[in-house]
């Protein structure tokens, strides 16, 4: 063999070695899930509903996901009001992105200027193949009315444009199986003093960094995260493994509210990736302290906690 063919060998085992370091060096969160939770009770909670598995913020999604096996999933569901004042589960700002095809007037409202006659015309399920076509926006009393058949069921309501008195009015019996999720801390303290049984979630970041996401934890723990019962975190995964916030960020941060407010549930979520996530986004949030996840694959994600429990024997 030549000296070049030789370095160059020699060069990639060495390469090859630091990578392997690399991975066994990793940060780890002092905290594990596996410790400290059995599987079956892991929060999942799926984006819109089904996440990308079933037509969003739709009823056939919330049964979809009530009727996960492995861990415990939860659906998040997206509310607004009707023009004529009927709270019901849609996610976007404008029909825009759920009727591509639909005039451009309609395309540009809000399910706040509709009434709930009008809004009951609209396909949304279309827009994500011809398997789902005919779903109809759902009313929040058709959700409570599906909650009261199964005493297991919970439900996670993402506020879009809601009045918390009336919500807190029309979920009467059902507070100790909602989670209010939200990305205004306001908001939290306000649902919890019309709805103190009901659990308050505040979400953050968005892909953000630490820049984003630093200063927000810095004020939650002068408020000694007054009236937060669970966080979710979303965390980008960058093309070069890091992640945003950053993985120090993230365990620390994690560390600080396990061991100071252990009744926080505190949940990481991959953002953005859909299609591209994998068991090991999830096998690495663990890693850094998740005790409970956001999805949009909630398949990729539960089969990545039967692989993570199984590694470790449980």
């Amino acid at each position: 063999m030549s000296f070049s063919k030789l370095a160059f060998a020699f060069l990639s085992v060495l390469l090859s070695a630091a990578a392997f370091l690399g991975a066994e060096e990793k940060i780890k969160a002092k905290w594990n899930i596996r410790d400290h939770i059995d599987r079956a009770d892991i929060s999942v909670f799926v984006h819109r509903g089904a996440g990308d598995l079933a037509p969003e913020n739709a009823l056939p999604s919330l049964l979809f996901t009530w009727g996960l096996r492995g861990c415990s999933g939860t659906p998040e569901v997206d509310i607004r009001t009707t023009k004529d004042g009927v709270l019901a589960m849609f996610h976007d700002g404008n029909f825009r992105r759920i009727l591509p095809d639909a005039p451009e007037e309609l395309r540009n409202k809000r399910l706040e200027d509709l009434t709930w006659e009008e809004a009951q015309q609209l396909d949304i399920g279309a827009f994500r193949g011809e398997e789902f076509k005919g779903q109809k926006i759902v009313s929040l009393a058709e959700i409570c009315r599906a909650l009261r058949d199964d005493p297991h069921r919970k439900i996670l309501i993402d506020v879009k444009s809601v009045d918390f008195g009336q919500l807190a009015r029309e979920t009467e019996g059902l507070h100790d199986r909602i989670i209010l999720a939200t990305g205004r801390y306001q908001d939290v303290v306000e649902w919890k003093k019309v709805a103190p049984e009901s659990d308050g979630l505040f979400w953050m970041g968005l892909g953000g960094g630490d820049e984003v996401v630093g200063p927000v934890i810095e004020q939650l723990k002068k408020d000694k995260f007054a009236c937060v019962d669970r966080m979710q975190i979303h965390v980008h995964f960058n093309e070069d493994g890091t992640t945003r916030p950053s993985e120090k960020f993230l365990v620390e941060t994690l560390d600080y509210i396990h061991q100071n407010y252990p009744a926080i549930e505190v949940q990481l979520m991959p953002w953005d990736l859909h299609a591209a996530e994998t068991v090991d986004h999830y096998k690495r949030l663990s890693d850094l302290g998740a005790a409970g996840f956001g999805t949009d694959r909630p398949d990729v994600c539960f089969e990545a906690m039967k692989q993570y429990y199984e590694e470790a024997g449980k």
